[in-house]
């Protein structure tokens, strides 16, 4: 199983004001390497509300790159290769909203979201944030809303799917569940969705 996982961290109610991302790479089901990265936010200003959750604030992001400036080398885990989040909607929105706010292209990427594939393969859960499916796994060591820590476990999540119904890759998983990728493109993007019966 590979694949690269997510997360975006945002300054405030925009999705490009993108601030933390993190990023865990998984190679035949192993994780390989992490990376977290603070990004100064465009519009560049903080929300109270985004500060309780995650702890960034604008004096730790003032000399760091923008999103422009980082690309290069977020591209190299992305492009090109399978990519999940937890709630990917809303990583994959701030990708894009981010792209937009500086007139990039979009990579061509393929998507998948544990959140999502968590409502249809355990619907007896409570919910299906990520807290409550890392418990459910036996995940440890999350630090909610640190984005390099909501990545690996994202990644963690994945493989465990992947072991649990037998997946020799992510492509199988996808297919035994009854699940569509997302697709992001130069044209635009499609979400990623459980299949209806």
């Amino acid at each position: 199983m590979n694949f690269t996982a997510i997360d975006f961290e945002t300054a405030n109610s925009k999705r490009q004001s993108v601030c933390s991302v993190g990023l865990a790479v998984v190679r035949n089901g192993e994780i390989v390497d992490t990376v977290h990265r603070l990004i100064k936010p465009t519009p560049n200003y903080y929300e109270g509300i985004n500060i309780s959750i995650h702890g960034i604030t604008q004096s730790m992001t003032e000399g760091e790159p923008t999103f422009a400036h980082l690309w290069d080398e977020l591209r190299a885990y992305i492009e090109g290769q399978p990519v999940v989040a937890h709630n990917a909607s809303f990583d994959f929105s701030c990708l894009r909203y981010a792209m937009d706010a500086y007139g990039m292209a979009y990579p061509r990427v393929e998507y998948f979201c544990t959140m999502v594939m968590g409502k249809k393969l355990y619907p007896e859960l409570f919910n299906h944030k990520l807290p409550t499916m890392c418990e459910h796994f036996g995940v440890q060591g999350l630090d909610h809303h640190d984005a390099e820590s909501d990545a690996v476990a994202c990644a963690r999540l994945m493989i465990s799917m992947g072991k649990q119904f037998g997946a020799g890759s992510l492509e199988e998983l996808i297919a035994s569940g009854g699940f569509t990728a997302g697709k992001l493109h130069s044209g635009g993007y499609v979400p990623f969705r459980a299949k209806k019966r």
